[in-house]
């Protein structure tokens, strides 16, 4: 492989300033996200849609979420619940097979006791120190959008460089 100096003409380039870079640990479109992602009912009107994803909003920030894992975290208990209540309603029919209005309950408790567990394991996350995640972590995630870089440098050069696609594994027979 050849190596062509870059640019062409060999000016120097005076060395770029390092840019910090800050990383909201919660951005709002994530959080909005994951309260979206939330079911409701099955033939729910634009108003109705609004006010319970005004409610669940409220209700994952009542969590306190820190970051975006303790905003999942808050959405998982929600859901927990909101499956734990729609196991006791099944069990609570008119005329429900015994049995059903049995197995309901049990999975309603369950539910229950994960919600429990899920609450605890938060309340744990939340003990601990907040955690900072390094930027240049953050951009090998993809996550460039959340990132809120420093104000751009009128003077910046752009920069210009080529790679070449190695395979990593050999190449069927059929394509030798």
């Amino acid at each position: 492989m050849t190596v062509l100096p870059w640019p062409a003409d060999h000016t120097a380039r005076r060395p770029k300033p390092p840019r910090k870079l800050i990383v909201d640990p919660l951005p709002q479109s994530v959080l909005h996200q994951f309260v979206a992602d939330l079911p409701g009912p099955k033939h729910e009107t634009d108003a109705e849609r609004a006010a319970r994803f005004d409610a669940q909003l409220a209700e994952v920030l009542s969590y306190n979420p820190r970051d975006s894992a303790d905003a999942m975290l808050a959405a998982q208990c929600i859901m927990l619940r909101l499956l734990s209540e729609d196991c006791q309603r099944d069990a609570r029919r008119s005329n429900p097979d015994p049995g059903k209005a049995k197995k309901a309950l049990r999975t309603a408790k369950q539910f229950d006791k994960l919600l429990t567990d899920m609450e605890q394991t938060l309340a744990r996350r939340q003990a601990l120190p907040a955690a900072t995640m390094d930027p240049a972590t953050f951009v090998s995630l993809g996550l460039e959008q959340f990132l809120i870089p420093d104000p751009e440098d009128p003077n910046e050069v752009e920069e210009a460089f080529s790679a070449i696609i190695v395979p990593l594994h050999p190449a069927p027979k059929l394509l030798q």
